[in-house]
């Protein structure tokens, strides 16, 4: 048997396993914070998938604080407390256990001015009591909705981690941070002002940063001295996160540059710092073999998913069952970190996530009905997978020598190595469910009339823009990306110029700059308005001004020569001459719908799916080849 699923033992409550689903804002509530049927719906699918214990995203505790999450649960008030009741209820009737967690932002300015937030050096002592006091009136509203804990937030930058470190707090009394003990003053008197209130049967549990990214704030080492005074001030356990809005946001949730399970080594300092009650670790945690080995290390006693969970709910199911194989992994991508509306997938490589007040449940009515697929990237396995738990019997055609389609180019950037497990869990899954891969064949009409389909599904990808009317744009020295990308050229000192600075260009353009080569993107278009753009696209553009690219917005292509690109500036209508050695299209892509169109009077059931409908993310063509495959009578 796992580890990750013995039972453990964390203050009051008897955990059926060692799985946490950690706080993710996901902004399930109505705008006046009260709980809706979708936000039940989302916990309950993982305590029906046997998660051991569930807590909530960060609870509004001080409405009339400036800083505050949109749509998130309220705690402030007794008009809550049914909603929460039912939430709570629902999670406990399959056997998990559930924490609310008070949140209080501090000076960390979500959706207001920064000058209109008070610092922890503003608090006066009888503020610091009535902020306490706050905290402990929305611990009993948990309690009276029948909540097993809470969980008091001391990380990612927020109120109480503000006090712990000088690099937030400036006091010179008893709370200021002149030591860990008056760093932790605030949140140790909580802990037993909480304890107090609720009584022994009520779990208060914590949680920690154990890296701040600066040497002022929280380091492995000073979390390791936090450890021992929260467990005497009666911490039930300790999870240990890092980063946050105010050091580096990508601590609290990384992208794919992070390897799988980067923050453990933050947790076991803590755990070696001689606590006797339980350590979480967090980070990335995706794989149960890399889980089973951090436990039986003795690095932590137990795991915290968030991401890991959105992208594989049955985690802990499949793992009971022996499915390892057929689970999801977490590709990091970001996609989660956007809105997500109602009947959209707020994960790329689980069409189902966020979904689940549609209770989908795919029917076996196949019945061996052949299903002809024309395209073997995330499009067309989607729909293949599907299709084969359904009963039919899908057999794919790819032109290429393996199926993966863009994903398997798309890995090659740094940072994007983990798109490969995605397309991991599709060839395990067509191994498993037998699904024919036509491989280096490309499909034409005749040969999926030979195989006399009750459907077809064409998902033929897309084609790059290459504009022909830019005089040189056929030079040697002129890549497409996606060629770029298939064989990415060796050797460095090379001046490289990439037109196009939408992800794929400025994730190829960091590439290259990592490798030792000087590298400028130019873009017709102006900059992004933050608000309007993709976490994606902004940790894309992040990371390409962190390896210095030189990134020039609103500059048309004009022409390329043997050394050179020629642009124009379009807010001067000044022409420069940049230096290239080689230049690479990255200029967006268009439906590859060429198949389709030809075809599309032969059958009588024929869908178009993915980028050869619609260009767009990988989460669209997954989620459109799934509800598809899904609805196919």
């Amino acid at each position: 048997m796992y580890k990750i699923l013995e039972p453990i033992q964390v203050g009051p409550m008897q955990l059926r396993n060692r799985v946490m689903y950690l706080a993710m804002a996901k902004g399930l509530s109505t705008p006046d914070n009260f709980i809706t049927d979708r936000q039940i719906a989302y916990y309950e699918n993982y305590a029906k998938n046997h998660v051991g214990l569930i807590v909530t995203g960060a609870c509004i505790t001080f409405p009339d604080y400036p800083s505050k999450l949109p749509m998130q649960p309220g705690i402030y008030d007794d008009k809550f407390i049914p909603g929460m009741k039912k939430l709570v209820d629902a999670v406990h009737s399959h056997g998990s256990k559930f924490l609310f967690q008070p949140w209080h932002p501090g000076i960390t300015a979500y959706g207001c001015d920064a000058t209109e937030v008070k610092a922890v050096a503003d608090f006066s002592l009888e503020e610091i009591k009535e902020l306490q006091n706050t905290f402990v009136q929305g611990a009993i509203r948990a309690q009276k909705a029948g909540a097993d804990g809470v969980e008091v937030h001391i990380a990612h930058n927020y109120l109480l981690e503000q006090f712990l470190t000088p690099l937030f707090n400036k006091r010179t009394d008893e709370y200021g941070a002149q030591n860990m003990e008056n760093g932790l003053r605030f949140t140790t008197e909580l802990i037993g002002m909480i304890k107090k209130a609720c009584g022994a049967g009520f779990a208060v549990t914590t949680k920690i940063n154990g890296n701040d990214f600066n040497p002022e704030g929280m380091t492995a080492e000073k979390a390791a001295k936090a450890g021992p005074i929260l467990e005497a001030a009666g911490a039930d356990m300790i999870s240990v996160s890092a980063g946050g809005g105010l050091t580096n946001i990508l601590g609290m949730s990384a992208d794919g540059r992070s390897p799988e399970g980067w923050k453990v080594p933050l947790a076991e300092a803590v755990k070696k710092s001689g606590v006797k009650i339980p350590v979480m670790a967090t980070g990335s945690l995706r794989h149960p073999e890399y889980v089973e080995q951090v436990l039986a290390e003795g690095r932590c006693d137990m795991i915290g998913m968030g991401r890991g969970l959105l992208a594989e709910p049955e985690w802990v199911v499949k793992l009971e069952q022996g499915r390892e194989r057929e689970m999801h992994h977490c590709i990091s991508c970001m996609h989660c970190m956007n809105p997500v509306l109602p009947g959209v997938s707020g994960c790329t490589v689980n069409p189902l996530a966020l979904r689940e007040l549609e209770d989908i449940v795919l029917k076996e009515d196949g019945k061996e009905r052949k299903v002809a697929i024309a395209g073997g990237g995330p499009a067309g396995l989607e729909a293949a997978v599907t299709l084969a738990k359904r009963g039919f019997v899908p057999v794919i055609f790819e032109k290429k020598p393996e199926v993966g389609g863009m994903e398997l180019i798309g890995s090659v950037p740094d940072g994007k190595s983990k798109l490969k497990w995605h397309i991991e869990y599709f060839r395990n899954e067509v191994e498993r469910l037998g699904i024919q891969v036509n491989a280096g064949k490309e499909a034409d009409g005749d040969d999926i009339a030979a195989l006399d389909p009750y459907a077809v599904f064409v998902c033929t990808g897309s084609n790059p823009v290459i504009p022909g009317s830019i005089p040189g744009i056929k030079l040697p020295n002129v890549k497409e990306v996606r060629d770029i990308l298939a064989d990415f050229p060796e050797g460095k000192g090379k001046q490289v110029v990439i037109v196009g600075a939408g992800l794929v260009g400025l994730e190829c353009g960091a590439t290259y700059a990592s490798r030792g080569n000087k590298v400028t993107i130019i873009d017709m278009l102006p900059p992004s308005d933050p608000a309007a753009t993709s976490t994606e696209q902004m940790l894309a553009m992040g990371h390409a001004m962190a390896a210095g690219i030189d990134i020039r917005m609103k500059h048309k292509l004009l022409e390329i020569t043997q050394d050179a690109v020629k642009a124009e500036n379009l807010e001067t209508g000044e022409s420069v001459s940049i230096p290239a050695d080689e230049v690479v299209l990255s200029m967006g892509v268009s439906s590859n719908n060429g198949l389709y169109d030809t075809i599309k009077e032969r059958f009588d059931r024929i869908y178009n799916i993915g980028d050869s409908d619609k260009t767009g993310l990988i989460a669209e063509a997954v989620q459109s080849a799934f509800d598809t495959a899904a609805a196919l009578d």
